[in-house]
């Protein structure tokens, strides 16, 4: 019998056309959101993170407010981010909270400490992950990395929904839930492997899937729930964990500035920080029921993507699946 095609291939070649950097489609410069919202963006310290705050920041229209949490001790770089938003928008309203998601008490608090300073909730952006270390092998590594990850990943995202969920339904607003996540819940094999990463995904990616069946009718909830591929993004964490074999993929031309490794590192790692959260402005432009419960990446070209919304919706597609 010959070998299926790889589900990350399917998930690359689904739409032609891929952008690394924001399309003039996305730009959230150009794609302002046409009513005030209340944004919590979780995450929101560094990186991806930092990103989506500034696509916010950007598209927000005044009376909005947008919300910045992350752990306590990522507050130093939160009032950053904080302070280059309100730079970018000053007629919004910037607030920041922490949370520790992999604990109940803490995301229960956040949620509360919340309800205390906006009276509604629109969006919620879970950008929270984490890789730990590359370990292809089941026998190999740490039990304990492979917990963490999970701890992470799927509890957190957990949490959050569990916690955050009633307050977006009773708010009756846009009702949307987006969790960055990873083409990486379709690997199984291969040098990129890492297996407390991937399976995490794929069990993360579940629950937005459980999201979509049990609060996405509007008798249930309305909510969209919609989990985002960002791109493949030289982030911090992507840099201290990413193997050489994907550095020195001799197919590549181009060469990035690596702080692990120095300069002149060859990175398949070459999408713009900024995509994700160009891509999630676009989704928080209308309620796309079309997409609640799936998972799509922020590279495709969502012209083609919007075209192929009878097909998505036809086939429920972009969902995992059991094939017989």
């Amino acid at each position: 019998m010959p070998p299926r095609t790889p589900d990350t291939r399917l998930a690359t070649t689904f739409i032609p056309t891929e952008h690394s950097h924001p399309a003039p489609s996305i730009d959230p410069l150009k794609n302002k959101l046409p009513t005030p919202l209340n944004v919590c963006i979780i995450g929101a310290s560094r990186g991806i993170g930092a990103g989506i705050v500034d696509a916010y920041a950007k598209a927000l229209p005044p009376g909005s407010t947008l919300v910045l949490a992350a752990r306590q001790s990522s507050a130093p770089q939160v009032a950053l981010v904080s302070e280059r938003a309100q730079e970018i928008n000053p007629a919004i309203e910037i607030l920041s909270l922490p949370i520790d998601i992999i604990a109940s008490s803490s995301v229960g608090k956040f949620a509360a400490d919340l309800k205390q300073k906006v009276k509604s909730l629109d969006i919620v952006v879970l950008n929270s992950g984490y890789s730990g270390p590359v370990v292809l092998n089941v026998t190999e590594g740490n039990p304990q990395d492979f917990q963490d990850v999970f701890d992470v990943n799927v509890q957190g995202t957990y949490l959050v929904a569990h916690h955050l969920l009633p307050f977006l339904i009773s708010s009756n607003g846009a009702k949307q839930f987006l969790v960055v996540s990873s083409f990486a819940a379709l690997i199984t094999s291969g040098h990129i492997a890492n297996a407390a990463y991937c399976i995490s995904k794929f069990a993360q990616m579940r629950i937005v899937e459980f999201l979509s069946g049990q609060y996405g009718r509007e008798e249930d909830g309305g909510v969209v729930s919609v989990a985002v591929h960002p791109g493949s993004v030289l982030t911090e964490m992507a840099d201290s964990t990413v193997p050489d074999s994907y550095r020195d993929c001799e197919s590549l031309s181009f060469t990035l500035l690596s702080a692990k490794n120095g300069p002149n590192r060859r990175v398949d790692l070459t999408d713009d920080v900024g995509l994700c959260g160009a891509f999630c402005v676009w989704l928080s432009r209308d309620r796309k029921t079309w997409l609640n419960g799936r998972l799509v990446s922020a590279k495709w070209d969502v012209d083609e993507l919007e075209a192929k919304k009878e097909e998505i919706e036809g086939g429920d597609l972009l969902k995992l699946g059991f094939r017989v």
